[in-house]
């Protein structure tokens, strides 16, 4: 296999054919679960740096990149919990090492609280959580899902589409060649030669509006197998003011902050998270 180029398979997970990436690697399996709206294929970096200690893997989530839609339209949190121990079981694997982020993470987390025989150790970058009893942190949640469903949807072409990209927030603080595999792998061709989204807006609105029945926080409070929580400190980390609750409550992990990076910590410096998550892992 070329050098950063996976292999592409298909399993079947709840009824649903998802898509997964092959990185390879050697020694047992480190499984990779990308934030709502994104795809495996864009943690590239990440997952060539732990193919150094694991054989290395990640899905697009139900709706997401090349894998196909719940046949009964169910989007939510949970079904990303449930997808994630479908697809360790599919894949025969057991107490894998996870590496998650954003609503990745917060899954990964709590996959590993419910069932540490399907993980033994986690990564969960930027975890998507929420205090209970307050809705301050739920502040986002209306106007993202309304700038979620206006977004831009069909491009002229990648380079079009990189071009738009490349001085919005938060794209502009991406490493270029990231927010290339985006727009490359995210999208695909239309009949008239340009490019649409492969997550349909719609989708990922669904998951946003399902976050307030989601106890991500206290999962990964009660979670007993060792993670390792990094978050950002700039404003566009929704996890940063829980950071203190987070360190203070775990019960077997520790937490990292980056004061110069918000919620997108793998496309802007995808070398130091995998630093991070290579010797928490190795362990």
């Amino acid at each position: 296999m070329p050098a950063n180029q996976p292999q592409d398979g298909f399993v079947e997970v709840n009824g649903i054919r998802l898509h997964y990436l092959d990185w390879g690697g050697i020694g047992a399996p480190i499984v990779i679960l990308h934030a709502t709206g994104f795809l495996g294929r864009i943690y590239r970096p990440i997952a060539a740096a732990l193919s150094a200690i694991g054989h290395v893997y990640s899905y697009d989530q139900r709706g997401h990149g090349d894998s196909g839609l719940s046949p009964a339209d169910q989007y939510d949190w949970q079904d990303t919990v449930d997808d994630l121990a479908g697809f360790i079981t599919a894949m025969g694997f057991k107490r894998v090492r996870g590496f998650g982020h954003s609503s990745g993470a917060t899954a990964t987390g709590a996959l590993a609280s419910a069932r540490p025989d399907l993980i033994s150790r986690a990564v969960l970058v930027e975890p998507v959580i929420f205090e209970p009893g307050t809705e301050a942190e739920l502040g986002w949640r209306d106007p993202f899902i309304d700038r979620t469903l206006k977004r831009k949807r069909v491009f002229d072409s990648v380079d079009a589409m990189v071009q738009n990209f490349d001085q919005k927030f938060p794209y502009a603080a991406w490493r270029k060649d990231i927010l290339r595999d985006y727009c490359e792998y995210g999208t695909r061709p239309t009949a008239d030669g340009k490019r649409e989204l492969k997550c349909r807006a719609e989708i990922e609105a669904r998951f946003y509006a399902s976050s307030r029945d989601f106890d991500g926080l206290g999962r990964i409070l009660r979670c007993e197998v060792p993670l390792l929580v990094i978050f950002g400190q700039r404003a566009d980390s929704p996890g940063a003011p829980l950071a203190a609750m987070v360190e203070a409550g775990l019960r077997n992990g520790r937490v990292v902050s980056f004061a110069d990076a918000g919620h997108f910590i793998p496309m802007e410096q995808p070398e130091a998270v995998s630093r991070l998550a290579v010797e928490f892992l190795s362990q």
